[in-house]
Protein backbone atom coordinates (compact mmCIF):
# COMPACT_ATOMS: atom_id res chain seq x y z
CA UNK A 1 0.00 0.00 0.00
CA UNK A 2 1.89 2.94 -1.41
CA UNK A 3 1.54 6.53 0.11
CA UNK A 4 0.06 9.41 -2.68
CA UNK A 5 3.31 10.34 -2.76
CA UNK A 6 4.61 7.37 -4.16
CA UNK A 7 1.49 6.58 -6.25
CA UNK A 8 3.06 8.04 -9.20
CA UNK A 9 6.08 5.88 -9.41
CA UNK A 10 6.20 3.53 -12.13
CA UNK A 11 5.84 -0.36 -11.55
CA UNK A 12 8.47 -1.20 -13.71
CA UNK A 13 11.08 0.56 -15.99
CA UNK A 14 14.34 -0.17 -17.35
CA UNK A 15 17.81 1.38 -18.18
CA UNK A 16 19.97 0.18 -20.87
CA UNK A 17 20.78 -2.93 -19.37
CA UNK A 18 18.54 -2.83 -16.66
CA UNK A 19 14.83 -3.99 -16.45
CA UNK A 20 13.46 -3.14 -13.04
CA UNK A 21 9.59 -3.92 -11.69
CA UNK A 22 8.29 -3.66 -8.34
CA UNK A 23 9.01 -6.79 -5.74
CA UNK A 24 6.15 -9.14 -5.59
CA UNK A 25 6.43 -12.41 -3.51
CA UNK A 26 6.88 -14.27 -6.78
CA UNK A 27 10.46 -13.12 -6.00
CA UNK A 28 11.33 -14.56 -3.23
CA UNK A 29 13.28 -17.92 -4.12
CA UNK A 30 15.66 -15.34 -6.75
CA UNK A 31 15.80 -13.00 -3.09
CA UNK A 32 16.84 -15.62 -1.51
CA UNK A 33 20.46 -16.43 -3.80
CA UNK A 34 20.98 -12.43 -2.93
CA UNK A 35 19.59 -12.24 0.35
CA UNK A 36 21.96 -15.48 1.73
CA UNK A 37 25.04 -14.12 0.35
CA UNK A 38 26.54 -12.83 4.12
CA UNK A 39 28.77 -10.84 1.44
CA UNK A 40 25.60 -9.14 0.55
CA UNK A 41 24.04 -8.76 3.93
CA UNK A 42 27.39 -8.09 5.32
CA UNK A 43 26.47 -4.16 4.30
CA UNK A 44 22.66 -4.46 4.77
CA UNK A 45 20.69 -3.77 7.73
CA UNK A 46 19.10 -7.03 7.66
CA UNK A 47 20.00 -10.94 8.57
CA UNK A 48 21.00 -13.00 6.30
CA UNK A 49 18.29 -14.87 4.91
CA UNK A 50 17.98 -18.94 5.29
CA UNK A 51 14.83 -19.85 3.70
CA UNK A 52 12.55 -18.04 1.41
CA UNK A 53 9.42 -18.40 3.91
CA UNK A 54 11.61 -15.14 5.42
CA UNK A 55 12.07 -13.79 2.50
CA UNK A 56 8.85 -13.98 1.93
CA UNK A 57 8.00 -12.40 5.02
CA UNK A 58 10.27 -9.05 4.07
CA UNK A 59 8.70 -8.40 0.89
CA UNK A 60 5.24 -8.72 2.66
CA UNK A 61 6.24 -6.01 5.23
CA UNK A 62 7.63 -4.16 2.05
CA UNK A 63 4.44 -3.94 0.32
CA UNK A 64 2.76 -3.59 3.80
CA UNK A 65 4.58 -0.21 4.62
CA UNK A 66 2.85 3.01 2.81
CA UNK A 67 6.19 4.78 2.95
CA UNK A 68 8.31 2.42 1.38
CA UNK A 69 8.67 0.50 -2.35
CA UNK A 70 11.10 -1.71 -3.61
CA UNK A 71 11.80 -2.80 -7.44
CA UNK A 72 14.02 -6.06 -8.33
CA UNK A 73 17.15 -5.58 -10.69
CA UNK A 74 16.82 -7.99 -13.46
CA UNK A 75 20.16 -8.00 -16.20
CA UNK A 76 18.21 -7.94 -19.79
CA UNK A 77 21.12 -9.89 -21.23
CA UNK A 78 20.51 -12.65 -19.03
CA UNK A 79 16.96 -12.06 -18.07
CA UNK A 80 18.87 -12.84 -14.35
CA UNK A 81 17.30 -11.05 -11.52
CA UNK A 82 20.87 -9.36 -9.42
CA UNK A 83 19.73 -7.37 -6.95
CA UNK A 84 17.11 -4.90 -5.78
CA UNK A 85 16.15 -0.87 -4.90
CA UNK A 86 13.95 1.29 -3.44
CA UNK A 87 12.60 3.79 -0.98
CA UNK A 88 13.16 2.14 2.76
CA UNK A 89 10.97 5.05 4.31
CA UNK A 90 9.63 8.51 3.09
CA UNK A 91 9.33 10.81 5.69
CA UNK A 92 6.34 12.96 4.84
CA UNK A 93 7.39 15.91 7.38
CA UNK A 94 10.18 16.84 5.14
CA UNK A 95 9.06 14.95 2.10
CA UNK A 96 12.56 13.03 2.40
CA UNK A 97 13.13 9.29 1.38
CA UNK A 98 15.56 6.95 2.50
CA UNK A 99 17.15 5.03 -0.42
CA UNK A 100 18.60 1.33 0.08
CA UNK A 101 20.34 -1.18 -2.80
CA UNK A 102 22.10 -3.97 -2.90
CA UNK A 103 23.73 -6.41 -5.80
CA UNK A 104 24.65 -9.69 -6.69
CA UNK A 105 28.47 -9.91 -6.00
CA UNK A 106 29.45 -11.05 -9.07
CA UNK A 107 27.99 -7.63 -10.28
CA UNK A 108 30.07 -5.18 -8.10
CA UNK A 109 31.76 -2.52 -9.39
CA UNK A 110 30.52 -2.89 -12.93
CA UNK A 111 28.53 0.61 -13.05
CA UNK A 112 24.94 -1.07 -12.53
CA UNK A 113 23.90 0.54 -9.55
CA UNK A 114 24.97 3.61 -11.22
CA UNK A 115 23.21 3.41 -13.98
CA UNK A 116 20.22 1.75 -12.10
CA UNK A 117 19.82 5.12 -9.65
CA UNK A 118 20.75 7.40 -11.54
CA UNK A 119 17.75 6.60 -13.50
CA UNK A 120 15.45 5.89 -10.27
CA UNK A 121 16.00 9.39 -9.20
CA UNK A 122 15.59 11.06 -12.24
CA UNK A 123 11.92 9.08 -12.25
CA UNK A 124 11.13 10.56 -8.49
CA UNK A 125 12.59 13.79 -9.66
CA UNK A 126 9.56 13.97 -12.60
CA UNK A 127 7.08 11.82 -10.75
CA UNK A 128 6.47 12.45 -6.82
CA UNK A 129 7.00 15.53 -4.57
CA UNK A 130 10.27 14.53 -2.93
CA UNK A 131 12.70 16.95 -2.20
CA UNK A 132 15.70 14.85 -0.92
CA UNK A 133 16.96 11.91 -0.95
CA UNK A 134 19.27 9.69 2.01
CA UNK A 135 21.39 6.88 1.93
CA UNK A 136 22.73 4.86 5.01
CA UNK A 137 26.10 3.38 4.93
CA UNK A 138 28.45 1.43 6.74
CA UNK A 139 31.80 3.30 7.12
CA UNK A 140 33.49 0.37 5.76
CA UNK A 141 31.63 0.11 2.54
CA UNK A 142 33.77 2.58 0.42
CA UNK A 143 31.76 1.39 -2.56
CA UNK A 144 28.73 2.48 -1.81
CA UNK A 145 30.02 5.62 -0.20
CA UNK A 146 31.88 6.57 -3.98
CA UNK A 147 28.61 5.43 -5.64
CA UNK A 148 26.42 7.83 -3.43
CA UNK A 149 29.48 10.48 -3.93
CA UNK A 150 29.06 10.02 -7.95
CA UNK A 151 25.76 10.90 -7.66
CA UNK A 152 25.82 13.53 -6.32
CA UNK A 153 25.32 12.71 -2.78
CA UNK A 154 27.35 14.46 -0.01
CA UNK A 155 28.43 13.13 3.62
CA UNK A 156 25.47 14.86 5.69
CA UNK A 157 26.07 12.83 9.35
CA UNK A 158 26.81 9.77 10.89
CA UNK A 159 23.30 8.40 12.26
CA UNK A 160 23.32 5.79 14.91
CA UNK A 161 21.09 2.87 14.09
CA UNK A 162 19.86 -0.82 15.34
CA UNK A 163 21.85 -3.59 13.09
CA UNK A 164 19.65 -6.53 12.04
CA UNK A 165 22.30 -8.90 11.88
CA UNK A 166 24.66 -7.85 14.81
CA UNK A 167 21.71 -7.11 16.84
CA UNK A 168 23.28 -3.66 18.69
CA UNK A 169 23.16 -0.21 17.93
CA UNK A 170 26.09 1.12 15.24
CA UNK A 171 27.08 4.27 13.58
CA UNK A 172 26.44 4.48 9.91
CA UNK A 173 27.61 7.74 7.42
CA UNK A 174 24.35 9.33 6.23
CA UNK A 175 24.43 10.60 2.68
CA UNK A 176 21.87 13.70 1.33
CA UNK A 177 21.02 15.26 -1.84
CA UNK A 178 18.82 17.57 -2.86
CA UNK A 179 16.60 16.66 -5.63
CA UNK A 180 15.62 19.85 -8.07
Amino acid sequence: MLLEALNNLPKEFETERIYARSMTDNDAPQLLEIWSDDNVTHHMNIETFHAVSEVSEMISAIELEATACRYVIIDKSTNEMIGSFGINELYLNSMTAEIGYELKESHWRKGIMTEILSSFIAVIQTTTTISALTAKVSPENIASSQLLMKLDFHFDKVVSEFNMQKKMLETVDQYWRKLA
